[in-house]
């Protein structure tokens, strides 16, 4: 079954599971409404684009139905991402660098993956992306309708803000799993991973949210002493906390988040 915040149901069958889009998700209905839209073909289509971009995916991967739509695959035995950074800093590390390739590769193209790391699983020391429902296709990417869709949609769709997520997702992660000298290690990828042609001078919301994340983080490789800050500024913009806010409270909470990143200069 499905885990909080997942857009899919998952049901284990022997050494495959089969995954079920969850149009009524509440995260990022929209988007699971178009993909619900778009049916077999969008999805198909959305399959290629990563594959041609080079991104790993699960052994035999295969839509099986279209209402709903639903995709089957073996079943990937290695520890989530999220996990392996306890186990193997190297793997890990050398991991979110191919994610961080393959949003590279995608942001030309009508293509985007999530980079939740419990999305993906290590197999035979390989990163995999094991979830491709919803399929983020920027074509159809829905109308925010008040500041959390605002926020997911960027955090979907936005190359540059999605990188700055997946840094300050591995940075805390390894911070979790290992001690502050094996996450020292991560950080010559974490600066290559901020290191964009199209990255900005970040402005406005959500987009100063994850670049402030990202700032955090790196800072805190660099120095212990913001570990704190870290843990602090990360539960100040949690994108789970901040969806469960009604709109008069989420736009108080935009406003702390900027006085915070005017306080400590984390742009």
């Amino acid at each position: 079954m499905s885990r909080p915040g997942e857009f899919s149901t998952h049901q284990r069958a022997g050494d495959h599971v089969v995954k079920m889009l969850d149009v009524d998700h509440r995260t990022g209905m929209g988007i699971a409404v178009a993909a619900h839209r778009a049916g077999a073909r969008g999805l198909r289509t959305y399959v290629d684009t990563l594959v041609d971009a080079g991104v790993a995916l699960p052994p035999g991967l295969e839509i099986v139905s279209e209402n709903p739509l639903a995709v089957r695959h073996q079943w990937v035995s290695g520890p989530t991402l999220a996990d392996a950074a306890a186990d193997d800093v190297d793997s890990f590390v050398a991991a979110v660098a191919r994610i961080g390739q393959w949003l590279r590769a995608l942001e030309s193209t009508d293509a985007r993956i999530d980079t939740n790391l419990a999305n993906f699983c290590l197999r035979r020391d390989r990163v995999v992306l094991v979830d491709v429902l919803p399929p983020l296709v920027p074509s159809t990417r829905p109308e925010p309708h008040d500041s959390f869709d605002a926020l997911f949609g960027a955090l979907c769709f936005d190359t540059p803000i999605t990188l700055d997520a997946l840094v300050g997702y591995a940075v805390r992660a390894l911070l979790k799993a290992s001690t502050i000298e094996g996450a020292r290690r991560f950080l010559p990828v974490a600066r290559d991973l901020l290191e964009s042609p199209h990255r900005r001078a970040a402005h406005g919301f959500p987009e100063s949210w994850f670049r402030a994340r990202a700032s955090v983080a790196i800072r805190t490789l660099e120095d212990d002493e913001w570990i704190s800050e870290l843990h602090e500024f990360f539960a100040l913009t949690s994108v789970l906390v901040f969806r469960e806010l009604d709109e008069p409270a989420r736009i108080r909470r935009i406003q702390q988040v900027h006085r915070r990143i005017e306080e400590r200069n984390l742009l």
